[in-house]
């Protein structure tokens, strides 16, 4: 099983690895990554793999989970088990993405706080994001409310923690699953993205230290998306 570097370490941008794996030529699995597979709604990290033989890079075009390992699609056939390679992520890629998926978490938490809302679901690329609500009624100004709420959060610049807790803590607190759908059955070890003084919530992702470096939220757009199903649509303003 692939060892997920990036979940102890969000800021690490440089490994190394060994293949351990190919499939098709170009689908590769080492045996430890700092690249995030899409996942989560969340997009997946870009970057390259060099071969540390000769040199010959390999750009890393998608990152996919599959069966418990992390396989990294790769522009070039040329990798074989037992090679030993470098990883660097496109920084500024990831970052973007790590900036994007902590203000997701600021707007769950100040839906959840202000008004008792779940996450229904959501999408987050570089460019921005959307969010499905559980909300009663499509109401903009409500809507328009939460996210100045969340705008306070992140002027605030509260640290942003993760750690781990059992599944048996989890369940005695409700208000750490912000998700609709609850957490898969089979998830017994628990990491909690915790931002310092506003909310935590199980979440396997990249976060950013603090909150100041989110940026300013902006809500672009808002669906209705039928009962109980509200979407919104929101970019982040340079910080």
């Amino acid at each position: 099983m692939t060892e997920l570097l990036y979940l102890d370490d969000m800021f690490l941008k440089e490994f190394n690895a060994k293949v351990i794996s190919i499939s098709d030529g170009k689908s590769v699995i080492l045996d430890q990554t700092v690249f995030y597979p899409r996942s989560g709604g969340v997009a997946c990290d870009g970057g390259e793999l060099i071969r540390k033989s000769d040199g010959t890079e390999f750009k890393v075009n998608s990152v996919e989970k599959s069966n418990g390992d992390i396989s990294h699609e790769v522009d070039l056939e040329g990798l074989e088990e037992g090679d030993e390679v470098i990883g660097r992520i496109d920084w500024d890629r990831r970052y973007r993405l790590m900036r994007h998926h902590t203000a997701a978490h600021v707007l769950s938490g100040a839906f959840w706080i202000e008004g008792n809302v779940k996450i229904g679901g959501n999408e987050i690329d570089v460019d921005g994001g959307r969010i499905d609500f559980t909300l009663e009624d499509f109401d903009r100004e409500k809507i328009e409310i939460y996210v100045e709420k969340a705008n306070e959060v992140v002027k605030q610049d509260l640290p942003v923690e993760t750690y781990y807790i059992s599944r048996e803590e989890l369940e005695v607190d409700p208000n750490l699953t912000k998700l609709l759908m609850g957490l898969p059955e089979n998830i017994d070890r628990v990491r909690i993205v915790d931002i310092k003084g506003f909310d935590k919530q199980p979440d396997g992702g990249c976060h950013v230290a603090r909150t100041s470096e989110i940026g300013a939220i902006k809500l672009t757009k808002m669906k209705n998306k039928g009962k109980n199903n509200r979407r919104m649509y929101f970019v982040l303003e340079d910080k």
